[in-house]
């Protein structure tokens, strides 16, 4: 099925896999009002239905996966600006959240250049791919701005601390071994191989164990603010609450027969 409607990006479902193309590669896929709202509202509908087990997201064939920002609209109107970033925000870091706490795991596919807040939404992913012609900036600094886009938090966590904090304050641009050996994304294939090898992982994906899927990621991102005693109760909470799951059962089904299990994701 396809959802309609849609003026940033285009969506699909098809066997549990939504694909999420960004689709506005002729002004290098800005983010702005309208990639906010469409994607919180995506977001919330990802994580609403049933039928959504993966996300594979990437972006139309262009110069750029994402220059970030749309700064013709920051320009527009100065006293404007304070209204517009709390705008934008609201929504895009809405569906930011929501991507890591749904069940269905996200893949990004990157090739071209990404910067500013579409290199947080990159990090934020669960799986990252990039082609070795990709390259990724940190654009805040060098506009006089502070980072967005939960950036402080998935470029630390991908990155460490002090080496995100570096690529942040120097406006740094990575190319894409470097991306890769500093942990912003975790695969660099060459640009013809790397659509095919990301559909293939989010594929795999959307015919796993969905709500394990799920616990993992939210269990993950408790990890980093809780500590030991409280993680270890929720992560024994979570796997009880997945146990009773016709995929858990599947799983162990599958482990004693000697087959391979077949999960429908509930």
């Amino acid at each position: 099925m396809t959802l309609d409607g849609l003026t940033t990006m285009t969506c699909s479902i098809e066997d549990g896999l939504a694909r999420l193309t960004l689709a506005r590669p002729e002004r290098g896929n800005p983010i702005d009002g309208a990639f906010s709202s469409e994607l919180r509202d995506l977001a919330v509908a990802f994580q609403t239905r049933g039928d959504v087990r993966a996300v594979l997201l990437t972006a139309a064939p262009g110069k750029a996966f994402s220059v970030g920002g749309d700064i013709r609209s920051f320009v527009a109107d100065r006293s404007a600006l304070p209204k517009l970033v709390l705008d934008w925000t609201a929504d895009l870091h809405s569906a930011l959240a929501r991507f890591q706490r749904m069940d269905a795991p996200v893949v990004c596919a990157v090739d071209g250049a990404a910067a500013g807040g579409s290199v947080s939404l990159v990090a934020s992913a669960d799986i990252v791919y990039a082609s070795d012609t990709s390259s990724f900036a940190s654009a805040f600094a060098s506009i006089g701005f502070s980072a967005d886009s939960g950036s402080t938090l998935t470029l630390s966590v991908r990155m460490g601390l002090q080496r995100a904090k570096r690529f942040v304050l120097l406006s740094e641009v990575l190319k894409a071994g470097e991306a890769c050996e500093a942990g912003l994304v975790d695969f660099v294939l060459p640009a013809a191989d790397v659509a095919a090898a990301a559909e293939a992982t989010a594929r795999r994906l959307a015919a796993g164990p969905t709500k394990a899927y799920g616990g993992i990621k939210r269990t993950f991102l408790s990890a980093r603010t809780e500590g030991l005693e409280a993680q270890l109760e929720h992560e024994a909470q979570t796997l009880a609450a997945l146990s009773v799951t016709d995929d858990a059962w599947e799983g162990l089904m599958g482990f004693t027969q000697k087959r391979r299990p077949e999960f429908r994701g509930r």
